[in-house]
């Protein structure tokens, strides 16, 4: 969390070459978007699948979490293939030469385009193993940056009650708290935004 701005680079890679949107590139991570056809392995547990796309193992302690949320971004992404920028897209640290050949250690992304009055909402996870090294918010920030540059209002997430970490890591990139909701299945909830400088 007490990283440097990520620099921002976007590219193409083989993961999210169909989708028409570009991979992030931040200080330590490539963050690439998943194809409506990768989401689809992943979906159906097809693991083996996933791998050779991947050209390694997707994360064992994600694979019974019930993937079935991703089925409207596929069904958006056969319409329009850049809305896929906007699901979420799976972190591997960069190699010497700029690529993310390594194995995934973090999931972060939006939960759809941008909604009638502009905002998007983020979500985020990292592998257990990563933990506590400052990717999530790299992660975030470098997401941050590519929403801004596409001219969002703003961006929100929301964060269970008792995810102190969570918590801090948005503070610490300028989110403000903003009431809160219950979920049916994950509780209590509490809301944290923040506005872009495209905001009127």
């Amino acid at each position: 969390m007490g990283d440097p701005p990520p620099d921002v680079a976007v590219t193409v890679s083989a993961l999210s070459s169909r989708s028409g949107a570009g991979v992030v590139r931040t200080r330590r991570l490539v963050l690439e978007p998943m194809s409506g056809e990768f989401m689809r392995m992943i979906m159906s547990k097809d693991w083996a699948a996933a791998a050779r796309v991947l050209g390694t193992s997707f994360p064992h302690e994600w694979r019974e979490d019930g993937w079935d949320w991703l089925a409207p971004r596929v069904a958006e992404g056969v319409l329009d293939p850049r809305v896929l920028g906007w699901a979420t897209r799976l972190a591997r640290i960069a190699d010497t030469d700029g690529a993310g050949r390594g194995p995934v250690i973090a999931e972060a992304g939006f939960h759809g385009p941008p909604d009638s009055e502009g905002w998007v909402e983020i979500g985020y996870r990292v592998v257990a193993d990563h933990r506590r090294r400052g990717f999530a918010a790299e992660a975030v920030s470098g997401l941050l940056d590519w929403a801004t540059e596409r001219g969002v209002a703003g961006v929100k997430a929301s964060v269970g009650l008792g995810n102190d970490a969570s918590r801090n890591l948005l503070l610490n990139l300028g989110f403000t708290g903003h009431g809160s909701y219950r979920h049916d299945s994950l509780g209590e909830q509490r809301i944290f935004r923040r506005a872009t400088r495209h905001t009127t």
